[in-house]
């Protein structure tokens, strides 16, 4: 007997072949690509949430997250500029003292208007130890109304270049920020 006698089953036979081909495809090759396309679903999910909160952080107020004007944690009030270069020497000598620094001498920097603020300044002349140089320009920094430090130059007095100066000599400008009158 011929396979030409049965045409019947040479097409079941070859039924059955492409049967076996289809199934092992769809278990080896097809599995692991279904595999992949659903992680990255679940991974572009979790970033369409988080894009999702970002869009509502940006279409938030900023007036109500933010003052919108300039908050007296950061500026000095609106005063006189002698006043305020006052209140900024008593910040920066009370700072000195807490940070055990030596003030030697204040000088007033000429101000000037800077966009809507007039920037304060006073330069300081300064003497201690490396500590101490590290906690003044810390709390300087960390301050509120917000100072600035500007321009410091060290000078150690060395004996031996074998030993730590115990004792440092400083100058260091900061400057302070007032809000200016409101026309």
């Amino acid at each position: 007997m011929t396979v030409a006698g049965r045409p019947l089953f040479g097409r079941v036979a070859a039924l059955t072949i492409l049967a076996a081909l289809v199934a092992a495809f769809c278990v080896g090759p097809l599995a692991a690509y279904c595999g992949v396309i659903a992680g990255n679903n679940d991974a572009l999910a979790s970033k369409q949430g988080v894009l999702q909160r970002y869009r509502a952080l940006a279409g938030a107020n900023p007036a109500s997250t933010a003052p919108s004007a300039p908050g007296p944690a950061l500026l000095y009030p609106e005063m006189p500029e002698s006043q305020a270069s006052a209140l900024l020497q008593e910040i920066v000598k009370n700072t000195a003292a807490t940070a055990r620094v030596q003030v030697h001498g204040l000088q007033v920097l000429r101000s000037e208007a800077v966009g809507g603020v007039t920037r304060i300044g006073l330069r300081m002349r300064a003497s201690g130890d490396m500590a101490s140089l590290r906690s003044l320009v810390y709390a300087i920094e960390t301050a509120r109304p917000l100072l600035y430090a500007d321009d410091l130059q060290i000078q150690s007095h060395a004996t031996s270049p074998d030993t730590a100066p115990s004792v440092l000599d400083f100058q260091l400008d900061i400057s302070g920020f007032k809000a200016e009158p409101r026309s």
